[in-house]
This record gives structure tokens, C-alpha cells and sequence, in this order.
């Protein structure tokens, strides 16, 4: 699979880390919002595969979903940047600006008189102010302040009454520190998602996921939830998991061979197998995949939730990987491209119309209507002309419900089992994503066609050249 990851080290890998570090704001002629992109899909996909084989009694989304967030969320991630220092020695937040940015080696800050640093005191000072936003002191107070502050002619106590009371009467001061950036807590998370994504481009996963431990992200098979959780850090090798070899709830259910071949027959899995062009080597994979939660026959593995949890962190991170490897396109066009091609809206319209809506075991019969409703509607839209399927496109890569047609409604169910079957071809494939990418180029041959339009450099919103190219699917 070309687009994937290399597994070599670059030789030049040392500008693309300088690169991850480097804000929008910098104004320079790189920055690291791309590279967030990737490293962002490269944590929820790797986190989520921790988390499918560490919470393996658990099948409940939303309780994976919560396990998740407090991982790869921007909360987890800003306090590793804290305890690397990214904002103060490694993140270029402002644009050089000589005379007030710049310092030369070794230099420091003035000296108090009665010891300490200046600009150390102000920082400290900041963190008193309650109900301040971080860094406002700075804002209210001048250079003359900063020199009697370091002769002892005013206290600490004094400079923040003074800057407490020009905030109050608007008059506005304004210095600027030079040993000290201020960087937003979002900024520091993202520079650690870009620095995920560097070490990914340009050193592959293992070496990826080894970087992660050394940070407080250690994934390896033989850590426990909560150290991940905790940000324990390691520099041993991550030991990847081994892949599940079967969707069988315990050993006793797995010596029912009668009982899952009657399944299997209810369940179609050849004419599955023949739809999707892959043959599962463990059936019960497929069941699990097409197994509603309503479904109470089923008694030999859980429902399609856990992995639809799985099998969306995995398309999101394929979808990521080849956008980002097969256009120079910028950060928010980037965005734009993976939510239309991953969205729960698409992947429903995608299932049915290969047909695979039809396999679902559930026994709730408002399910089937809602279904039913669904296809009736994406009928009616196949009638229409292409101004209307483009806008109906578009809503449904904004996963809005259409206002005219209150009661019709995307089953969710739709697009998590289309999640759920990939989920359980990269567990059966043996973790094999180049055995996944092939399944998803083969039932979605069209819609990475997006990709060409970009290339064109079309003028006009990006949201309805995108909708453009899908409708051509639908």
C-alpha cells in the first residue's frame, strides 16, 4: 500500500520536528497544522487498539469512548506538553521580530536587586490574578513598572494593585517578555499531535509509538489502562498486541459449532463475503459485525459496538493517511475531505447501496422501519436532478437531517455496521491495514475520486465540489 507510513528513518527528519513546533501564528513558510491532522488520527487509532484488547470485558461505546478522550483528548495531551516544556523552549509561537523576540545565547532576564529574576516574578504574578486569562497581566503593566519592581522601589503586592486598577480604568500598558512565550494550552496539545504525526511520517509506527511511551502515551501491551491514563512514561519497546483470533464470548460458546453455523446461515455470510470480495477466515467476526444489540439469539459473541468502535478509528486513520499522502491540500481542506469520506451519513448511504443493509440481525421492528423510510427517500433522490442530490450530498456529509422531510432520518445503525464489518476484516486480516485499504477501495471505488477535484483547483466552496463528486455515487 503506497500511501502508508514508511518504516525507515529519515535522514531530514530533523526540520520536519521544527516544523511540528511551529504555529500558524509564527507566520513562517511551514507550520504543524497538517502534521496535527495526522498525528491526531495516528493517537485515536492506536488508543483505540489499546483499548479494544486492555477493556476487553467491556463492549459498551460510550464507555470506551470516555476511556479515549481522557487519553488522546487535548486536556491529556497539554499536560504532556507541560511536563516537557514545549511553550517555553521548543514551540515558535510569534514571528521573529528582532528587537523584541530574539536572544542572543545565554542570555537572561535582569536580576532583582534583592534576588530573583524580573520577568520570573511577572510570570508568578500572573498566576495570582484570579479570574485573569493567562498572561493578561502583561497587558496592564509598562517597562517602568518592570525597572522599579527590580530596583525594590515597588512590591509585588503594589504591581498588582497598579495593574488591577488600570484594568479597571482601561488605561492599557503592555510589555513583552523575552524569555517567556504564551502559548494556549489548545496550541501545546496540538504541537503534540503534530509531533506524533512527525515521528509517524518520517520514523513509522513502532518507532512512533516508541517516541509515545517515552512522552506519557505508552500503548504497549503490557500496560494497564490506568498507567496510560496516569501518563506513566517508558523507554522500553511497545510490544503490540496480538491480534484476537476470534469474537467468541467464552470458551464454552466456542464448541458450538451447530449453533453458530445456524447463525451463519441466518445471517447470509457467503453472499457477504461475495459482496465485500473478502472471505473470513473466523466467521464469528461477521456475525459480531451484523449482530444488532436487539439480537438476542445471537448468544455467542457480543453486539456490533465494540467493533464499530474499532473498525471507525481504523478508516479514519486509512482516510487520513491517504489524503494527506496524495494532496498538498491545506489543514482545513485536509478536514473537510476526511469528514465527508468518514461520516456515519456516508458510510449509511455507502451500505446500502451495496446492500448490506439487508443482513442486519436485529429484532426491533423500528429499526426496519426507519430503514425502510431511509431507502424510500434515497429512492426519491435518485429521481431528482443534480442540483438537488448535490444539496441533499451536502447535508449529508454535515450529517444534517433534511428540514422538508422531519420524520425521514439516517439510521445510525447503517453506518455503524458498515464501521463494525471493517472493524472485524482488521481483526480477522490480523491487523493487516493494507488488507483493509484493499476492501475499502473495492466497495467504495468512487468516492476517493474527491481527491481529483481538489486537484483541479476548484474556485468555488469546498463542501459542494465534495458533495459534487460523491452524488455521482448515490
Amino acid at each position: 500500500m503506497q500511501f502508508m507510513i514508511s518504516s525507515k528513518l529519515a535522514s531530514n527528519s530533523s526540520p520536519s520536528l521544527v516544523q511540528a513546533l511551529t504555529l500558524s501564528a509564527a507566520g513562517d513558510r511551514w507550520d504543524m497544522e497538517r502534521m496535527e491532522i495526522l498525528g491526531d488520527a495516528f493517537l485515536k487509532y492506536s488508543t483505540t487498539i489499546f483499548l479494544h484488547y486492555n477493556m476487553a470485558d467491556t463492549c459498551d461505546e460510550g464507555d470506551l469512548s470516555t476511556v479515549r478522550s481522557k487519553i488522546v483528548g487535548n486536556l491529556n495531551l497539554f499536560h504532556i506538553a507541560e511536563s516537557l516544556g514545549l511553550a517555553n523552549c521548543g514551540i515558535v509561537s510569534t514571528r521573529m521580530d528582532p528587537v523584541v523576540t530574539w536572544t542572543p545565547p545565554g542570555y537572561q532576564s535582569a536580576a532583582m536587586v534583592g534576588g530573583g529574576i524580573v520577568e520570573e516574578n511577572v510570570v508568578e504574578l500572573d498566576k495570582e490574578m484570579v479570574g485573569w486569562v493567562v498572561g493578561d497581566i502583561r497587558g496592564w503593566i509598562t517597562r517602568e513598572d518592570l525597572e522599579k519592581l527590580r530596583l525594590g522601589e515597588m512590591t509585588e503586592d503594589e504591581m498588582k494593585v497598579l495593574a488591577r486598577g488600570r484594568r479597571k480604568e482601561h488605561k492599557v500598558g503592555g510589555v513583552k517578555l523575552s524569555d517567556f512565550r504564551l502559548v494556549s494550552d489548545k496550541a501545546q496539545a496540538d504541537c503534540v499531535e503534530a509531533m506524533v504525526g512527525c515521528y509517524l511520517l518520517h520514523c513509522g509506527m513502532e518507532n512512533c509509538l516508541d517516541f509515545m511511551a517515552r512522552i506519557g502515551i505508552n500503548l504497549s501491551s503490557t500496560s494497564r489502562v490506568e498507567e496510560v491514563i496516569e501518563r506513566r512514561q517508558s523507554r522500553e519497546k511497545v510490544i503490540m498486541q496480538t491480534p484476537q483470533k476470534d469474537a467468541f464470548c467464552s470458551d464454552h460458546v466456542r464448541n458450538e459449532k451447530a449453533k453458530l453455523q445456524t447463525l451463519m446461515s441466518k445471517l447470509g455470510a457467503d453472499q457477504i463475503e461475495k459482496i465485500t470480495g473478502y472471505t473470513f477466515k473466523e466467521k464469528s467476526f461477521l456475525l459480531q459485525a451484523f449482530t444488532h444489540p436487539s439480537y438476542g439469539d445471537n448468544r455467542l459473541t457480543a453486539s456490533y459496538e465494540k467493533l464499530e468502535f474499532l473498525g471507525d478509528a481504523v478508516l479514519d486513520y486509512l482516510v487520513t493517511c491517504y489524503i494527506y499522502t496524495n494532496t498538498d491540500a491545506d489543514p482545513s481542506r485536509l478536514t473537510v475531505i476526511r469528514s465527508a469520506l468518514v461520516c456515519n451519513n456516508m458510510f449509511a448511504s455507502l451500505l446500502t447501496d451495496i446492500q448490506l443493509d439487508q443482513f442486519i440481525l436485529h429484532c426491533t421492528p423500528g429499526i426496519y422501519n426507519k430503514i425502510k423510510e431511509y431507502l424510500d427517500d434515497k429512492w426519491w433522490d435518485e429521481t431528482q436532478p443534480a442540483e438537488v442530490k448535490v444539496d441533499k450530498t451536502l447535508k449529508q456529509i454535515n450529517e444534517e437531517d433534511p428540514p422538508e422531510l422531519d420524520m425521514v432520518e439516517v439510521p445510525k445503525v447503517l453506518g455503524d455496521v458498515f464501521e463494525a464489518l471493517f472493524g472485524a476484516i482488521f481483526l480477522d486480516s490480523g491487523h493487516d491495514l493494507s488488507v483493509v485499504w484493499s476492501v475499502y477501495r473495492r466497495m467504495c471505488p468512487t468516492h476517493l475520486n474527491v481527491l481529483r477535484g481538489m486537484e483541479i483547483g476548484m474556485d468555488w466552496n469546498l463542501l459542494v465540489m465534495v458533495s459534487r463528486v460523491l452524488s455521482q455515487d448515490m
